[in-house]
């Protein structure tokens, strides 16, 4: 064991400080491991006087007071000892040439007479001396009745320290009464230590641990140890001998056990009687809170002999009450150790005893009875329990709960195969509402592969995989394989066919048409109409909704959906299922609000999205929200808000929301002038240098080599059934149009800062002609950047050919994002075509738009775009309606906060023989500087090159080189190494 430094003992400190006098008794008392032996430690310099320590062995057959020959073992003799000290020659043989001859032997109540009256004259003779006797609850009967015999004539000169665990002491030797036996005046203080609280914790663990440890971890040590501080700094030092692991949590969720704390429990536990134990290893093993009747059924205690085991068990920390009859292990730490010793049979013995006892309730418990036929070996009882909890899970809205369920039962290897079918298929259906379904796919995957299915039952496997690979795994390809494949199967089961052709129509990255889509959506509502099942068409409705709000249709928002009643859904599954169904629609609704641009919409939807049960579904919701933020300007903490979720565990499998959280990142890292952050974020929307929008899916409408031919319902919506999927489907996700054609218009933004207009349409190319081959305009919005590219490659009747089918594509929609984009592409043209009035007029239309969404970032690119038509139309008139319009831009910016394109309109108004405002910098720049060198050693800090800085900022790197060394000389650096980054926005 280690002695650690002392933390969250500083009230107890004082006090022992105070206490330990000459003349005074101190009573220490605490359980087992509190820290006892460590605080009087701290005696050793509080005082001046000699300190003595000795402890009581604990020993059936105690030496004689072993802890008075201890402590006085080592320590120098006075001289002018009284003939009686030489009672103590047999004693102490080791101090026989200091003591006097012994006397002659007398009877033995003599004897004791001696001793007692001859120890009492050493201690005084001793000079100022504080006896520490430890583990006084084990004292030898010996130094108890010396103890007795001494505290009535205490010397003045002694400090008696006692320490001692209350719960242990022997009935006939209560501690504290000693304290009644002092002569008058004489102070006695009696001290009891506790476990540490949360906050001493985590203090300690800073102290002993080299990594960051945060409040989490610590409350999670502290609940794993119950704040035993020996439990807690043992845990410690083994945690820190440990190899450190980037990423992970300083402190595991079952932190693991050194062999010295191990066997101290241990032997804690051997220190009881036989029935003590055997209660103790019935809680563990039923490692919830139990009855006193449970616990001794389990233990097959008698109930005399279990009453007074509970109570000794209690008495000795070892169990702990929840109730008045209800009690548990102490703590964590304790049930694994004790769990951990026992020999596998008498695990398995208790374990079907617990089983056995718990199904005797009037409600079984079936998870726990799952987890104890599992360790009992009990396959058919595990599966059979474990389902039942599923289904009881399921019916209370408990996705998370019935998953793990159903993931641990199909663990089973000797689980038959129609088992094993039906078990996959009710976690297939529980996955689809959490937030990480990757063990699950390659489970159903596993499953489909199973000899002997029928048609009918691959497909309804299929139709789970595929619905997981759409929604949580974003691989959308592979998803429309496995449900086109599904559809076919399940042509005799008109129920699963329906969800199955709603899935495929809603549109998402694959190449179908609207047409298609349409068609899939068709085949659907015949099919439910033919199931007559009321579930069945809610889906259907919710799915048509999404189909039509997705493509910009205004019938959408007439839909009737499936509205939730007041009944409790906890206790009603067809009121759960329509509140389900309900919430889902929502979300969807809100999504496609927001692509569309109908924010207030989209505050209504998100509204009732409000309290879902499913993680889904919540995190779906949360990410939306961010992206109104972005695209309402409402910036100040977005950027805090996106990396404290992209940072998340928990969302680590949602591909989905992992991408919308990237992009909007990636989109403010632009705007705040930090291209390199924005790069590293849309890697993962379109990795590689290559065009991130042309793949082997996103053929132009002329190259659909290699694709499923779209043909539309021959009793289908294709002709031709998709081969299996191939591994490269397995752990790559195709994400949503919409989500790539933000990640790819921000590219081509940053292709057109660089002067490479090339790279900027190569940007969006492949996601124009998806966008044209599906005929869903509507999602173009974001793809204008890079289709405005096209004027400056020259290729304008490209450009006016895309701009006229974007109109027309638009036409009969409701979609204001893309309507505000049509409407500034066409002023583009217009301003290239030398129309000015016109590209004015539109480039005032567009920014209304842009306003009334609102969309104030856009609406500043529109007035900044309009600025540049003014001065083009000046025809040396002077540049004055130009520059206003770059003045409002550049107010509209800075408001934002967007330093990027505030920096772009600056250089512009040089220029034109302006000087601007100089750049705010937040407060957070440095004094000594100008706000331009404020803003550029904030780039510079960051590693930016002052060539990528002067790109950044539309300067000369002559300038930049300039602004960079007159910082350096403010500051007294030497390098612009020695810049630091500055705090994040």
């Amino acid at each position: 064991m280690c002695f650690p430094p002392l933390v969250g003992r500083d009230t107890e400190r004082r006090q022992l400080h105070a206490a330990a006098v000459p003349g005074t008794i101190v009573l220490l008392s605490g359980t087992a491991g509190t820290g006892k032996t460590r605080l009087v430690q701290e005696l050793h310099e509080a005082t001046d006087s000699t300190v003595l320590t000795g402890h009581c062995p604990p020993r059936t057959d105690p030496f004689p007071y072993a802890p008075l020959i201890e402590a006085l073992r080592h320590t120098r003799l006075p001289a002018g000892l009284s003939p009686l000290c030489g009672t103590l020659a047999l004693l102490m043989p080791e101090h026989g040439d200091l003591l006097p001859p012994p006397p002659p032997p007398g009877d033995p109540a003599a004897e004791h007479h001696r001793t007692y009256r001859a120890l009492t004259e050493l201690l005084s003779a001793l000079g100022p001396t504080t006896l520490v006797l430890e583990d006084v609850q084990w004292i030898d009967p010996a130094t108890r009745d010396l103890l007795t015999y001494l505290t009535p004539r205490l010397p003045a000169n002694l400090t008696l320290v006692l320490t001692y665990r209350a719960e242990e002491l022997p009935r006939a030797f209560p501690v504290a009464a000693l304290a009644a036996r002092t002569p008058p005046g004489t102070e006695h203080h009696e001290l009891t230590l506790g476990p540490l609280p949360p906050e001493h914790v985590h203090s300690l663990a800073q102290r002993l641990l080299t990594t960051e440890v945060s409040r989490e971890d610590a409350e999670h040590l502290h609940a794993w140890t119950g704040g035993l501080p020996l439990a807690v700094v043992e845990t410690l030092h083994h945690l820190a001998q440990l190899p450190d692991t980037p990423g992970k949590p300083a402190v595991p969720a079952t932190p693991p056990i050194s062999a010295p704390l191990r066997d101290w429990f241990l032997d804690r536990l051997r220190s009881v009687d036989r029935s003590t134990r055997r209660l103790v290893r019935a809680a563990c093993v039923l490692d919830q809170p139990a009855t006193d009747t449970q616990l001794a059924r389990v233990a097959a205690l008698p109930t005399a002999r279990a009453e007074k085991a509970l109570a000794r068990a209690h008495r000795r920390g070892l169990l702990r009450s929840l109730g008045p009859a209800t009690l548990e292990p102490h703590t964590p730490l304790l049930r694994q150790i004790c769990y951990t010793s026992l020999p596998r049979d008498k695990r398995r013995r208790l374990h079907r005893a617990a089983l056995q006892v718990l199904g005797e309730q009037t409600q079984p418990p079936h998870a726990r009875m799952a987890h104890h036929a599992r360790e009992a070996g009990l396959l058919d009882a595990w599966t059979n329990h474990a389902e039942l909890a599923a289904d009881q899970a399921l019916a209370r809205g408990e996705d998370t709960t019935a998953v793990a369920l159903l993931r641990d039962a199909l663990t089973r290897r000797s689980l038959p195969p129609r088992r094993r079918c039906d078990l996959a298929l009710k976690l297939g259906r529980a996955a689809l509402t959490g937030i990480s379904a990757e063990h699950t796919i390659a489970l159903l995957r596993d499953v489909l592969d199973t000899p002997g299915l029928c048609s009918a039952e691959r497909g309804e496997l299929r139709m789970e995989l595929g619905l997981l690979l759409l929604n949580q795994a974003s691989r959308n390809r592979s998803a429309r394989g496995e449900l086109v494949r599904a559809a076919a199967e399940l042509s005799s089961r008109p129920a699963l066919a329906a969800r199955v052709m709603c899935a495929l129509a809603v549109p998402r990255s694959t190449p179908d048409s609207v047409a298609t889509h349409r068609r899939w959506m068709e085949q659907a509502v015949q099919a439910a109409q033919r199931s007559q099942d009321p579930a069945v068409d809610q889906t259907v409705r919710v799915n048509q909704a999404t189909l039509l709000a997705q493509i910009g249709d205004p019938a959408a928002w007439d839909v009737a959906l499936p509205r939730p009643d007041h009944t409790p859904p906890h206790s009603n599954p067809q009121a759960l299922a329509r509140r389900r169904e309900f919430s889902r629609a929502s979300l969807n609704l809100a999504d496609a609000a927001v692509i569309l641009g109908h924010y207030d919409r989209a505050d209504r939807h998100l509204a009732d999205v409000t309290g879902a049960c499913d993680p889904y579904i919540r995190e779906s919701a949360r990410v939306l929200y961010l992206i109104l933020d972005w695209n309402r300007g409402h910036w100040s903490d977005l950027a805090e808000r996106t990396e404290h979720d992209l940072r998340s565990g928990r969302l680590a499998h949602l591909h989905s929301v992992t991408a919308e959280l990237a992009v909007v990142r990636a989109a403010l890292a632009l705007a705040h002038g930090d291209p390199a952050t924005t790069r590293t974020h849309l890697d993962r929307i379109l990795p590689g240098p290559a065009n991130p929008g042309h793949t082997t899916t996103h053929h132009s409408p002329t190259d659909r080599a290699g694709h499923i031919n779209h043909t539309g319902p021959t009793g289908t919506a294709t002709n031709r059934i998709p081969p299996d999927h191939t591994p490269a489907d397995h752990a790559t996700p195709d994400y949503t149009v919409p989500v790539r054609a933000f990640a790819a218009g921000l590219l081509a933004r940053m292709a057109l800062a660089q002067g490479d207009a090339n790279a900027a349409w190569q940007r969006v190319e492949g996601l124009v002609s998806l966008v044209a081959s599906k005929g869903i305009w509507v999602w173009a919005a974001d793809l204008v950047p890079g289709i405005e590219a096209l004027l400056l490659c020259r290729r304008r009747a490209v450009a006016q050919d895309l701009s006229t089918r974007f109109r027309a594509g638009l036409r009969g929609t409701s979609a204001p994002a893309a309507q505000a984009a049509l409407i500034r592409l066409e002023a583009a043209l217009a301003h290239h075509n030398g129309q000015h009035d016109r590209a004015l007029h539109l480039y005032t239309e567009a920014e209304a738009a842009y306003r009334d969404m609102p969309r104030p970032y856009d609406a500043a690119q529109a007035r900044e775009a309009s600025a540049h038509t003014h001065l083009a139309a000046a025809n040396g008139q002077g540049p004055g309606l130009g520059v206003t319009a770059l003045q409002a831009a550049l107010e509209q910016y800075t408001e934002l906060g967007a330093t990027w394109d505030a920096a772009r309109v600056r250089r512009l108004l040089r220029e034109h023989g302006v000087n601007p405002p100089p750049a705010r910098t937040g407060g957070s720049g440095n004094e000594r500087l100008s706000p331009r060198e404020n803003e550029i050693t904030a780039l510079a800090g960051r590693g930016h090159t002052n060539r990528e800085i002067a790109a950044l900022l539309h300067l000369s790197p002559r300038t930049v080189e300039t602004h960079v060394a007159n910082a350096l000389a403010k500051l007294g650096l030497r390098s612009r190494r020695d810049l630091t980054p500055p705090t994040e926005r």
